[in-house]
């Protein structure tokens, strides 16, 4: 009975599986539609949130280029896009999608061709400089001057840089802001990324009309003052007013912890040591140095709250005045005094604009806090400076408060109304709130810290769980009620009180940072890399339905993308005198050929390799390979052999036995026809910038240069690179 039972009963155990699983099939096939049109129903109401993602994708495909397009391509992309919307209502969403892209096209050719100025194009020996002093930053080993230059000796008119920033380390120093001064000083034009792939300081220097950098081997002579416009008035009395207050906290404070308040509340890093700000950075509170939402929300909040607090301890304007909307206001106003104190840098730029916003949504009686606020933040942001999508603050400031009110969002849709009010209560709510808020933030800002900076702290949430308390209860009140006493002379003692919780910080930081694996650091990324984050991050935050959960498939083509990325096996500086040698499966092993030329370069190659430039000690090619007067041989895995040459008469026997050779200097025209290796001398990086060599899987030497990443705009100078005069 049992045998011949079972075998029947198994068919129809199959039949009805089989059934259930149909029936399945067919039920998700009914409902899935219906949840897919209620889902894009809900995305397309929030159209609107992509439109800063539409500009800065216009700006960023401008900054891309390799040539400067003619003016007429964004206007008139914009002007057919524009016509295509109003006219055509099947495309419509399309096509003012496009049209934002080309107005952040537009405002990034217009951004560029405003603040176009002159810059050098060749070295100049030490000559006199003179023009008007507009800012200085000041450490405890030189000032690093903005002078708006005049006359440069041996420099006609029409090719002389707006702007020159001019190092002096010298202790002799009476000059300020507006006024005229003269030195002697060497000048060059704004330096090229160290690296292909690097970040460009010439473009950052280009939107500031710093056409010259270089150094000063005198002291700035004043001379007579220049009365100068209104405007330009109004702004030296601003810089003088926030350097005079920089030296007044570092003065009266006289500890590092002064130096970091003085930065929190002016804008100027420029007196915490590196060996603090190192600290920071490698405890994740690094953050704290820039103007960024948390400073700008905690001042504008406790102006509001304490304002709103006095109001409503006066009965009879509690009862009829409206004192949220005057709190409001006044909060309003001491943002935008925070914001022209510190120097509106990109992330102060972005905190005001948000303050702002949330305060005016107060005063008309709207909803402050939404991704909308950081859509039309952000657009304002992109559409008057674009070159600020390159920027790392604006990139991070950004990330993070996008995951934040993302995140703020989602949770207040689904927490229950109901809270219990106790002090225990409040006391795990402010808690888990913190931790929340650090894990957000954290998670947000890691791909952007991974691409620029090759590290991100692994402590980042205990030491912000630490720090961020002293900062909103102690330094931060403190630094306020400074401010408030400091037209009357009394000050100091409120700075001081503010210095003590920021080296209370600074004893967190350094405690964080100093503990085993602290810092994860990695190769540089692929711009495609952070692309794909990017994307990914954004459509996480900025969807509401279950559609955003394939934002997650972002992580794992990234890691996919990292399998096919390897970092450079040799680099050559820009200036043609350095290279460097970084040997497969080596531990932190950077090897240059000179140990006394381009420093700055090597530090660059270090951080590219995933290397501490801080930690790794510079090696000298000597110890890994074969060296005499005449240059080096280092030999590689699967037997590829690099050369490096320093005399001509050695450049044959190199070009004859190894894969790759670098020359110091220019090779002739007879010398590369007969080099049988992969040849790359000095007149190379001149015109095409710094180089980075891969070896592929054959052997053969793959070259990626800086120009290759750059192409000729005008922040490039557009002319090949000679030595000085």
């Amino acid at each position: 009975m049992v045998q011949t039972s079972i075998p029947a009963a198994e068919p129809a155990l199959k039949g009805g599986l089989d059934g259930r699983l149909r029936a399945l099939w067919r039920r998700a096939a009914h409902v899935a539609p219906e949840h897919l049109k209620a889902w894009a129903k809900t995305e397309i109401a929030g159209l609107g949130l992509w439109s800063p993602v539409a500009i800065g994708a216009g700006a960023g495909f401008y900054f891309g280029l390799k040539t400067e397009p003619h003016w007429m391509l964004g206007a008139g992309a914009l002007v057919a896009a524009l016509v295509v919307t109003l006219r055509v209502s099947r495309l419509r969403r399309v096509s003012a999608g496009l049209a934002l892209a080309a107005l952040g096209f537009t405002a990034a050719d217009f951004r560029t061709a405003y603040v176009e100025a002159p810059a050098l194009s060749r070295e100049l020996t030490i000559r006199p400089v003179s023009g008007k002093l507009l800012s200085i930053e000041e450490s405890a080993r030189a000032r690093r001057l903005v002078i708006a230059l005049d006359a440069i000796e041996g420099v006609a008119p029409e090719a002389l840089p707006a702007r020159a920033r001019v190092t002096w380390r010298g202790a002799e120093f009476e000059a300020s802001p507006g006024d005229r001064i003269t030195l002697r000083a060497g000048l060059s034009p704004p330096p090229p990324p160290a690296a292909p792939g690097g970040f460009d300081f010439a473009r950052r220097l280009y939107f500031q009309k710093i056409g010259a950098v270089g150094f000063a081997v005198s002291p700035p002579v004043v001379d007579a003052a220049d009365p100068g416009t209104e405007t330009r008035y109004i702004a030296d009395a601003i810089e003088k007013a926030r350097t005079a207050l920089k030296r007044r906290i570092i003065d009266v404070t006289g500890n590092e912890g002064g130096a970091i308040v003085a930065a929190v509340v002016t804008g100027k890093r420029d007196g915490v040591s590196e060996e603090s700000e190192a600290a920071l950075r490698d405890a994740g509170l690094a953050h704290l140095l820039a103007i960024s939402g948390l400073h700008m929300g905690l001042a504008t909040g406790l102006i509001f709250f304490t304002v709103r607090l006095g109001l409503a301890a006066i009965e009879p304007l509690a009862l009829r005045f409206p004192i949220k909307k005057w709190a409001a206001a006044a909060a309003l106003l001491s943002g935008l005094f925070y914001l022209i104190l510190s120097g509106s840098s990109w992330s102060a730029r972005r905190a005001f604009i948000m303050a702002a916003i949330f305060f005016a949504a107060i005063l008309v009686d709207r909803r402050a806090l939404s991704l909308r606020n950081v859509a039309i933040a952000a657009t304002i942001i992109l559409l008057t400076t674009p070159e600020a999508l390159f920027h790392p603050g604006f990139q991070m400031s950004f990330a993070a408060v996008t995951a934040l009110i993302a995140g703020y969002e989602w949770w207040t849709a689904r927490v229950s109304e109901r809270r219990s009010h106790t002090l225990g209560a409040r006391v795990r709510r402010y808690a888990a709130g913190l931790a929340a808020t650090d894990t957000l933030a954290a998670v947000a800002t890691a791909p952007f810290a991974l691409y620029h900076f090759n590290r991100v702290a692994i402590y980042s949430l205990p030491a912000n769980m630490a720090a961020m308390p002293l900062m909103g209860f102690w330094i931060m009140p403190a630094a306020i009620v400074a401010l408030l006493l400091s037209p009357f002379g009394l000050d100091a003692w409120a700075w001081r009180l503010s210095a003590g919780g920021m080296e209370a910080i600074l004893t967190i930081a350094r405690e964080v940072s100093s503990l085993r694996g602290a810092v994860s650091l990695t190769p540089q990324w692929p711009l495609v890399m952070l692309l794909a984050m990017t994307i990914g991050g954004l459509w996480l935050c900025l969807l509401r339905s279950p559609l955003r959960l394939l934002g997650l498939a972002a992580l794992p083509l990234a890691l996919l993308i990292a399998q096919f990325v390897h970092a450079p096996q040799i680099f050559v500086a820009a200036s043609g005198r350095n290279a460097g040698v970084v040997p497969p499966g080596a531990e932190a092993t950077l090897y240059v050929y000179s140990k006394r030329r381009d420093k700055f370069s090597a530090g660059v190659w270090a951080e590219v390799s995933g290397f501490d430039p801080g930690a790794t000690a510079l090696n000298a090619m000597a110890e890994a390979g074969r060296c005499d007067p005449d240059g080096c041989v280092m030999e590689l895995p699967e037997s590829r052999v690099a050369a490096f040459v320093e005399a001509p008469a050695a450049l044959a026997e190199d070009c004859a036995r190894a894969d790759l050779v670098v020359a110091f200097f220019p090779a002739s025209a007879a010398d590369w026809k007969a080099c049988k290796a992969k040849l790359i001398d000095r007149r190379s990086v001149w015109r095409r910038g710094a180089h980075a060599i891969r070896f592929d899987k054959n052997g053969a030497p793959q070259v990626t240069t800086v120009g290759d990443f750059r192409g000729r705009r005008p922040w490039t100078g557009g002319e090949d690179f000679f030595p000085a005069e």
